[in-house]
């Protein structure tokens, strides 16, 4: 059989017919040819033929042969034996002429005009939907609103006139790049922009600096037990730190004042917020203002809205901050103690250099709803006011408060407070019991828990972990305990991962946003627990004593447990009332 040449027009009409009233589609697109055809060589105990490809013959569907042609008669039979395509510069162009067919799309001499022909053919069969400009009559479409299509862009904010930019203010834009080539900084150890200038207000005691113990100026102490007598002192060092009235005076006259300076910057006036609005304050309580910047697609009418720290609005949030911080700076009252954070809810840290008070500005849709809850706490428990002025005077003379020392911020130590007070509702009754209460809360905080591990609860208080929550999820759980899982998921994630900072940071569920944690801030949860279990040690050490001492009178039980300096505070609020 070797060297029997075939009649390769004959094999190619044949092909073509049978493919043509056989297959599934109309046309071929690759045709797959025995190599020993195109020699003229045909092999009957040749196993696995090598194909080769026609050029110019596409469709959708590939057709492969082991023995396309099994007998001298040209009988085809197809297969699917896996073939090896030739490199195309191998391929061998075939131009032979085929006799004339007999259907009308198949041109025998040529197999690129019978491809093209049977392109035309399927091409003319597809049904194209072509929509009209103008709606038919009849026909009703949904309206959407502007800002909730793709190419919305916020209402851009009032910028500042070409004088008020300085040469040396970096491109935001520019910046915002630079940003996030950066590796991402966690917001549990951020610092503040700003450090405070010169000496903290309360200080600890030793190196030159004594202890201290304002609060017992013109204070006759009841003599009747110890804890009688701490919550007499409690209660004098609530008033000693609260502001007077000249002091509120002069914070009254900077908001007034700031409120004047970023009149053409902010389309509306900034709001006092936090401890100034709680109720919460102390004498050197920071400032804290929110700018009202309105967010359309959030509002109230609409049932789904978006989330209010999108990137979008975020970018806003940031491009309005920068704004106030070029007016700001172009003042003498602040000059460049401005600075812009690089938080993931970021915020305008400036001092005020005449007072020395710090200033924080924030961008939201209005007053947060924490500063209600804190209110509607107070009315509640009247305890909260002076257990938080103790408890923070504590915490700051161990330099343990505040964001800046990677501890527990205002907010957060208020509702640690009450979730305290809640946990133990009706335990002291009557009254004089602030002495009691706050030994309760230093053992409670500083020994019965573990900080570093659970999680705190307001609404509905108590504690959480990852072993006292349900451990199947049902989809009828409760939106509180939906938030614990979220947040104790995430330390244990963390822990899992070895990131010790944010596995055992504090964790206390906000109230008003069962997912958020505001604990966050605070990565010293192991010494913040300590000075909560030294101090109550020591607080229950002096009460001991001082019932046995026989000179009670020139005694105090909370001046030895606080161990404070209060030297800088009296700086501060002689700056605040003398101005």
């Amino acid at each position: 059989m070797e060297g029997e040449f075939v009649d390769i027009s004959s094999v190619l009409r044949h092909l073509v017919i049978f493919l043509k009233c056989n297959c599934k589609y109309p046309f071929v697109t690759w045709l797959f040819l025995p190599e020993a055809y195109y020699r003229g060589i045909k092999s009957t105990e040749n196993k696995s033929w090598d194909a080769a490809c026609i050029p110019g013959m596409v469709t959708s569907t590939p057709v492969f042969s082991s023995t396309l042609f099994k007998c001298r008669n040209t009988v085809m039979q197809l297969s699917s034996l896996p073939l090896r395509i030739r490199p195309s510069h191998l391929f061998r162009p075939f131009h032979s002429s085929i006799a004339a067919a007999k259907t009308p799309d198949v041109f025998a001499n040529s197999l690129r005009k019978t491809l093209e022909a049977h392109r035309s053919t399927n091409r003319s069969r597809l049904i194209r939907k072509i929509y009209p400009i103008d709606d038919p009559p009849g026909l009703w479409r949904p309206e959407i609103p502007p800002e909730s299509r793709a190419d919305y862009q916020p209402p851009a904010e009032p910028a500042l006139p070409n004088s008020e930019y300085s040469p040396g203010t970096p491109d935001p834009v520019s910046k915002r790049r630079q940003k996030k080539r950066k590796s991402p900084v966690d917001i549990s150890s951020h610092q503040s922009p700003i450090n405070r200038d010169g000496e903290d207000p309360i200080q600890p005691a030793g190196t030159g600096r004594p202890a201290q113990n304002p609060w017992l100026r013109n204070l006759e102490l009841p003599r009747a037990n110890a804890e009688i007598t701490l919550d007499a002192e409690i209660r004098a060092l609530d008033q000693y730190l609260a502001p007077r009235a000249q002091e509120q005076d002069r914070v009254e006259k900077l908001r007034i004042e700031v409120a004047s300076l970023l009149k053409a910057v902010v389309p509306h006036a900034p709001r006092v917020i936090g401890s100034h609005c709680t109720g919460l304050v102390l004498a050197h309580s920071d400032l804290d203002f929110i700018l009202p910047y309105e967010d359309l697609p959030r509002s109230l009418e609409r049932d789904r809205r978006p989330s209010p720290t999108r990137p979008q609005i975020q970018d806003a949030h940031i491009r309005l901050l920068r704004q106030v911080q070029r007016a700001l700076q172009h003042t003498d009252t602040f000059d460049d103690h401005v600075k812009l954070s690089d938080k993931r809810n970021p915020s305008l840290s400036a001092r005020h250099r005449p007072t020395g008070l710090l200033l924080e500005f924030y961008c939201g849709e209005g007053i947060p709803a924490i500063t209600e809850y804190l209110q509607d706490y107070q009315a509640e428990y009247p305890a909260l006011r002076p257990l938080y002025a103790v408890t923070r005077t504590l915490l700051e003379a161990r330099g343990l408060f505040g964001s800046p020392q990677a501890s527990i911020g205002p907010d957060a130590l208020a509702l640690l407070i009450v979730a305290f007070l809640k946990m133990n509702h009706g335990r002291f009754p009557g009254p004089n019991n602030l002495g009691n209460q706050f030994l309760a809360l230093l053992q409670f905080y500083g020994t019965q828990v573990d900080l570093q591990s659970v999680g705190v609860a307001v609404d509905p208080p108590g504690l959480f972990g990852a072993d006292m929550l349900p451990v199947a999820f049902d989809a009828d759980e409760p939106a509180h305990q939906r938030g614990q899982r979220s947040l104790i998921s995430t330390k244990r994630t963390a822990a899992a991962k070895r990131n010790l900072i944010v596995a055992q940071r504090l964790c206390i569920q906000d109230p008003t946003h069962y997912m958020n944690d505001l604990g966050r801030s605070c990565t010293r949860t192991f010494e913040l627990q300590s000075a909560f279990a030294a101090a109550h040690q020591q607080l229950r050490h002096a009460c001991d004593e001082w019932a046995s001492d026989g000179n009670i009178k020139s005694s105090s039980v909370l001046a030895t447990t606080l161990q404070a300096n209060f030297d800088g505070l009296e700086n501060v609020r002689n700056q605040l009332a003398y101005l």
